[in-house]
């Protein structure tokens, strides 16, 4: 029988010398995983009234798992998307569990059977042209802080880039030289790619790095920052997330059709959406996006001749180091096993 300690010990030693240095990943994606963990924890312990020192690998297995999946979407209201990343997380666990004992291979061959959550075939909400124009507009170029929300709208615009991509953004990535201008981003799986990027846009960047970089910059700073207790600080999505909607009720005065919710991440399928209305091929704005394959691009097609339907129809009807055991209070535990 597996005890709470094992669970916890190989909870700390996949997040703190596994992930980061066997596999590398970056910290973002560490997060991902550990909110995975989080969230099954929450799982056994609202479902199966589990206290995290009750928890060992004897509770969990396939039943379980997917229990888990349908509670993310059914009870925590995931995307089936998102549950799936989930789910891809506490396989990714089991199986380094499974190295490390044989005596839970078992439990990884039965887990691993799961079937993820349903992810049904969604077009793009991508924002109208207007749309954008309003929400780039909208904190104006007075202050400092409307600069950079300004210049960052407008970047995540320009270079369909996602949103990590923009806030992983160095000095040394940005080249705004008229003509040529380009920035260099990290996407997933750590790849690389270079985006141009317009005159104007540059010149957004140049008076944005005056004000906020001012004199020689290091190179390896951070493009975008924050400011607490008088030190830069990285910027979060969460950060953009609350400017984009705070800006938007602002904008949706003189611009009505801004949704009630924005994300970042409309702002590239507008930008999507506009190169291929603007006949860009699929394959060009598929390495301009980075995606991994044309398939997820082609989607931008689909939603195009959907829009195309429907606005058909609408004009027809209206005209390391082993840890100690595992006890004590459950915030003890979870900042033991690397989970706070």
């Amino acid at each position: 029988m597996q005890s709470s300690d094992d669970f916890f010990r190989l909870v700390r030693s996949w997040l703190t010398i596994h992930l980061p240095r066997a596999r590398r990943l970056s910290p973002h994606t560490i997060r991902s995983y550990k909110t995975a963990l989080t969230m099954l924890l929450t799982y056994l312990r609202e479902t199966r009234h589990l206290e995290l020192s009750q928890v060992t690998f004897d509770v969990i297995d396939r039943a379980t798992i997917a229990g888990f999946t349908l509670w993310l979407t059914d009870t925590q209201h995931l995307a089936a998307s998102s549950a799936n990343q989930r789910l891809a997380a506490i396989k990714s666990f089991l199986s380094y569990c499974a190295g490390e004992d044989p005596a839970l291979v078992a439990l990884w061959l039965d887990v691993k059977q799961t079937r993820p959550a349903r992810t049904p075939a969604r077009a793009p909400d991508p924002l109208t042209i207007p749309a954008v124009d309003a929400l780039i507009r909208a904190p104006g170029q007075h202050t400092r802080r409307g600069l950079r929300d300004t210049t960052l709208i407008l970047l995540l615009f320009d270079t369909a880039a996602r949103i990590q991509e923009v806030l992983d953004l160095r000095i040394a990535d940005i080249d705004t030289a008229p003509g040529r201008g380009r920035v260099t981003v990290t996407g997933k799986g750590h790849k690389t790619r270079t985006i141009p990027i317009m005159d104007k846009t540059g010149r957004h960047l140049d008076h944005y790095a005056s004000v906020f970089h001012p004199g020689k910059a290091a190179p390896e700073a951070l493009l975008f920052y924050t400011t607490r207790s008088g030190r830069p600080q990285p910027m979060s999505q969460d950060n953009v997330t609350f400017l984009l909607n705070k800006h938007a009720r602002n904008a949706r005065t003189d611009c009505p059709e801004l949704p009630e919710r924005i994300h970042a991440h409309q702002l590239r399928h507008a930008r999507a959406m506009q190169m291929l209305r603007a006949g860009v091929p699929l394959p060009h704005i598929k390495e301009f996006l980075g995606h991994a394959s044309i398939t997820t691009t082609s989607i931008y097609a689909t939603a195009d001749s959907q829009m195309v339907r429907d606005a058909i129809q609408k004009a027809a009807v209206t005209t390391p180091d082993p840890a100690p055991l595992w006890k004590g209070n459950d915030d003890l535990i979870l900042q033991l096993a690397g989970l706070t």
